[in-house]
């Protein structure tokens, strides 16, 4: 039924918003869906209902959320377009988020997987930072103030309420204490003076919530919980929630502590943290990309079986034509059915290929998720050849070589006509299948570790990352591919490439040709991005392991090479940043090109500066520890 509030405020505002439906409504208001008719936009209206409205502290207080919301211009705040009264409503117009609050999203889903949860908590991070630089503490951070945006599934921060600036006092509310209980901080429940640190210790709530699906604390009634708020530590998130990655563990119980100055000094530093802490890349692909990468057609031995005798046979038709002279020989034949298998796995890899793609993702995904599966597969590798080979490995080895050389010395030199030759043949090629067969059952390495770890998907990664790799992926993509609710597994840089590139394929073609390198600049910080992240993920496990990198350097060096790499991804990120927000802005109206210019002439310089530093340390690397053709590992005399 509609309401007469509904009805009272429609006539109130007739002329500028055409309201549509209820959205909420909660203690301080109710939240409308409307049309702001000017600008035929949608928009949510909160309205102050006339009876609240009429008590002076309440009025004061909305009044005061308008005010200080409305100050605030941040990517991860609700927006606000207008405070307005008239006819005993007060009301305030902010953007409409199609999506749902994280409370709502908990209710139906329940717990998020740690890198939506880690995306959300760094998202709301940067907001309320965004806020405490302005003297505001928001005090009321819980789940039903966090929107997910449906598209995109960015966190927007809502309700500052019951926020506080800086000019205000713990006397503006006497007696008084304000916030949700199950989320509020220990000094908020004791009601003394408060600073950022208490929001940071309400998005620990949230994310532990978030995680885990349970509350750090609860209690049968409100006293008895701020009791616990304020007396009790919070348990480790990991004991409610075992498979959580430990660093994102070790974030949230950070939050969580009770004295304000051991928990973040700030949002950026919360939101490092939260990046740092964030789950492998690897561990990120969703299964779509996950059984693609990793998708091998289970006919492949057969198929190279078949390859191994056709190349056999091909060998011997060339000696033989060379040998005679013969124009008429039946090389290309052979050579036809030694491909012939290329046929089956090309079918095969491509409807792979389909699958992916229908699911939504596109080639920027495939090349992702294929060198995640080659990383992994190397490190693989590398853990394999690290381990003691035994002699009678090497003696098989050695005899597979001999085994396969012979066979191959047959068919080049003719295939034997005697008896006793034919006899030779056959044990040299059945004894060469079960050498190979032997040697790939007990692990024996073949090829050396040189270069076995180069060879993993060096075909799939030559061809999808060519033109040939566009074009078959522009031919596989369906036109009507379901769209994908979530790519969080993507690090950011990628996700704010792929942002920035989706915003420039959508300006008028105008604006496209005033800005024709854009799309150069952004693949450059992506790609130095991506650089730096490796580099900080290798120096990361280096340590772990209590070692240092390859220059022998000492382990400050390790520390400084390390911290160097993670101020390249924070300034390549930066400028993919503030290129996307400054097309966001183009898209929401701008017309005024210099902002984005300079910018891009920013991007561009910075990409220049990391292009040298790049080429310094590769030329350094080269001198300490210059390449090698081979590892020998040398002996002492005894």
């Amino acid at each position: 039924m509609i309401d007469r509030e509904f009805i009272d405020f429609q006539a109130v505002v007739a002329g500028d918003y055409s309201l549509e439906r209820e959205l909420g409504r909660g203690g301080m208001g109710i939240v409308y869906l409307a049309r702001e008719v000017q600008l035929d936009r949608l928009v949510a209206i909160k309205v102050l209902p006339e009876a609240l409205a009429a008590r002076p502290e309440i009025r004061e207080r909305f009044m005061r959320e308008a005010r200080m919301a409305a100050s605030l211009s941040h990517p991860h705040i609700v927006p606000i377009y207008r405070v307005g009264e008239a006819k005993g409503f007060v009301f305030f117009a902010m953007a409409y988020v199609n999506g749902e609050t994280l409370g709502d999203r908990l209710r139906a889903r329940g717990p998020l997987p740690p890198a939506v949860a880690t995306r959300m908590m760094r998202e709301v991070a940067w907001a309320l930072s965004y806020a405490h630089g302005r003297g505001i503490v928001h005090r009321d951070i819980k789940p039903d103030n966090i929107l997910i945006e449906a598209e995109t599934g960015r966190s927007l921060v809502s309700d500052f309420g019951i926020a506080r600036g800086a000019e205000e006092t713990a006397l503006s509310d006497p007696g008084r204490v304000m916030g949700t209980a199950h989320f509020m901080s220990p000094e908020q429940a004791s009601s003394e003076p408060l600073d950022g640190r208490s929001d940071f210790y309400s998005l620990g709530v949230v994310g532990y919530l978030a995680l885990s699906g349970k509350l750090p604390f609860d209690a049968p009634n409100v006293p008895a919980l701020l009791i616990k708020q304020v007396s009790e530590e919070a348990p480790p998130v990991a004991s409610v929630a075992p498979t959580l990655p430990r660093g994102l563990a070790v974030v949230i119980d950070r939050c969580l502590r009770k004295s304000p100055s051991d928990r973040y000094a700030s949002g950026e530093e919360l939101a490092e943290s939260l990046d740092s802490a964030s789950t492998p890349t690897r561990a990120k692909l969703p299964l779509a990309l996950r059984v693609w990468a990793q998708g091998q057609d289970p006919l492949r031995p057969l198929y190279l079986a078949w390859s191994g005798v056709f190349t056999m046979g091909l060998i011997s038709e060339i000696s033989t034509a060379f040998a005679v002279h013969s124009r008429g020989s039946d090389w290309p034949v052979v050579l036809a059915f030694d491909l012939l298998p290329l046929i089956p796995i090309t079918l095969f890899h491509a409807r792979k290929t389909y699958q992916a793609l229908s699911a939504g993702y596109a080639l920027r995904d495939l090349r992702t998720a294929l060198a995640t599966w080659q990383q992994e597969r190397r490190e693989e590798l590398t853990f394999d050849f690290d381990q003691v080979e035994s002699r009678w490995a090497r003696v098989m080895r050695v005899s597979t070589y001999l085994l396969v050389g012979a066979v191959g010395g047959f068919f080049f030199a003719g295939v034997p006509h005697t008896l006793v030759g034919k006899i030779a043949l056959a044990a040299a090629f059945g004894g060469s299948i079960v050498a190979v067969t032997a040697s790939n059952a007990f692990g024996v390495r073949l090829i050396s570790k040189q270069f076995r770890p180069r060879l993993v998907g060096a075909v799939r990664s030559w061809i999808w990352n060519s033109r040939l790799g566009e074009w078959a992926a522009k031919l596989l993509t369906p036109k009507n591919r379901k769209p994908i609710a979530e790519l969080e597994y993507r690090p950011t840089e990628m996700a704010l490439s792929v942002a920035a590139a989706d915003l420039y394929a959508a300006l008028p073609k105008a604006y496209r040709d005033d800005l024709p390198d854009l799309p150069d600049v952004v693949a450059r910080l992506e790609a130095h991005a991506a650089a730096a992240r490796a580099r900080i993920d290798e120096l990361d496990a280096l340590m772990a392991m209590g070692g240092n990198d390859r220059s022998r350097s000492s382990p400050a060096a390790t520390i400084a090479a390390r911290d160097a790499a993670k101020r390249e991804l924070g300034e390549s990120v930066a400028a993919l940043e503030a290129v996307r927000l400054d097309l966001l802005r183009l898209h929401g109206g701008a017309v005024d090109l210099r902002p984005i210019t300079t910018v891009l002439d920013a991007a561009r310089e910075l990409g220049d500066q990391l292009d040298r530093l790049a080429d310094a340390k590769r030329e350094a690397d080269d001198i300490v520890s210059p390449p090698l053709a081979f590892e020998l590992s040398p002996r002492t005399p005894a």
